[in-house]
């Protein structure tokens, strides 16, 4: 998973748990946070970072609107895989010509301002701290 892709998966799990919030499906981040198997720092520091205003919605009566946007919500969030299996692979090259079949890193909380899954696995530079520079050849 390249890096554009892992910060725009991660915007659409923060906009879908902030969603379920605000309709007060879920009351509090911690429970969202169980319920899907996200890091419970992360959902905290998204909830904090918002406007944290609630518009609580009577489930007996909902508008189709409501119910889509519920759907699609949990649907987001049932999409993130905690489970190594379901994550991307690494794809490093390795010494004898192959590809490494290892699953993506998940980043610790403080770095998913970056993405939520690394581009590589934990042997190769999936948690690294700091920005992949490029080779840049001064031959001119």
């Amino acid at each position: 998973m390249k890096p554009e892709q892992s910060r725009d998966f991660t915007e659409r799990l923060e906009k879908a748990a902030l969603s379920l919030l605000k309709m007060e499906v879920f009351r509090k981040p911690d429970d969202l946070a169980r319920r899907f198997g996200l890091p419970l720092p992360v959902v905290r520091y998204w909830w904090r970072h918002s406007d944290q205003e609630t518009e609580p919605v009577d489930v007996s009566t909902l508008s189709p609107k409501q119910a889509k946007i519920i759907r699609r919500a949990t649907q987001t969030l049932e999409g993130w895989e905690k489970v190594k299996r379901y994550r991307p692979e690494c794809g490093a090259a390795l010494n004898n010509g192959k590809r490494c079949k290892n699953s993506v890193a998940i980043r610790p909380p403080e770095g998913w301002n970056r993405g939520c899954l690394a581009d590589r696995c934990r042997m190769h530079g999936g948690l690294a701290r700091r920005e992949r520079k490029k080779k840049v050849n001064d031959d001119e």
